[in-house]
């Protein structure tokens, strides 16, 4: 069980670090898209330890593994929103203002 925990945690750092550097290199519209795909990764890595016939966990280790994964969703998620609603009030002070 430890071992499988720590890779997951390994995994889910070193997408995270990644994410960081992809959102100090760009604007509010790659940002969102990268918390958005690290998002649907996340959601693969919960698939590929939720399936039986690759898992040999046991339930312990299954709500723990799930319980991780979650929490790292909910975290890349809340990224995706924050910089969605950004762009979202960028693109609305850009409709509304006046063009001379």
């Amino acid at each position: 069980m430890q071992t499988t925990m720590q890779a997951l945690k390994h995994q889910i750092e070193a997408r995270f670090s990644q994410l960081q550097i992809r959102l100090a290199q760009g604007d509010t519209r790659s940002r969102r898209d990268a918390a958005y795909a690290l998002y649907e990764e996340l959601g693969a890595l919960r698939q590929q330890y939720a399936d039986p016939r690759t898992s040999h966990a046991d339930a312990a280790e299954g709500h723990a593994v799930d319980a991780l994964l979650t929490d790292a969703s909910h975290k890349a998620w809340s990224l995706y929103s924050a910089y969605h609603q950004e762009l979202q009030n960028q693109l609305e002070w850009a409709s509304t203002r006046e063009y001379e």
